[in-house]
């Protein structure tokens, strides 16, 4: 990677949230090939990035551009309305600027919650992406995730597909 794309990740902060949904609308416009409405979901979003039992973290080049974002929660039963698993920690919003793809910044991301997440106490960790989202699918069984079989169909109406990693070493 070109110094100039080097990349850090830190924990998100509020400041950072705004930033993150509009990396979050790039990527999905641009895997979907639809131009979402701009602000849709933010409302719902948002806070839960703001959330105060989510993970959240930022990349950052080394001008303090953000590029990418991605987040994690506790898992809870009942497809998420429940209470809360022990150990399981839900992952979701994995996203980077397009123009950043393939420069190992996802990798980045997932391995921070990863570790963090582990210090938090969490041994396991699942995430569901599109089934059509081979780029993503590649990122996770590279870092040792695993498909499930569970598929489900997202809040977009696409089909899902359900990941888990755990326990074991971290990559």
């Amino acid at each position: 990677m070109p110094a100039d794309h080097a990349i850090t990740v830190r924990p998100g902060t509020p400041t950072d949230i705004e930033e993150a949904l509009t990396i979050l609308h790039a990527a999905d416009a641009r895997r979907s090939g639809r131009s979402p409405v701009e602000g849709q979901n933010r409302d719902r979003t948002g806070p839960r990035l703001a959330g105060p039992d989510t993970l959240f973290f930022v990349a950052l080049r080394t001008d303090g551009r953000p590029v990418g974002l991605a987040a994690g929660k506790s898992g809870r039963r009942n497809g998420g309305a429940g209470p809360a698993i022990p150990g399981l920690c839900h992952i979701s919003m994995v996203a980077v600027r397009p123009e950043h793809w393939g420069e190992g910044v996802g990798k980045q991301l997932v391995r921070a919650l990863l570790v963090h997440g582990r210090d938090l106490g969490y041994h396991r960790f699942q995430l569901f992406t599109h089934a059509d989202n081979a780029r993503a699918q590649r990122l996770y069984e590279g870092l040792g995730f695993t498909l499930t079989g569970r598929t489900a169909v997202s809040d977009g109406g696409g089909s899902i597909v359900h990941y888990v990693w755990g326990p074991h070493r971290l990559p």
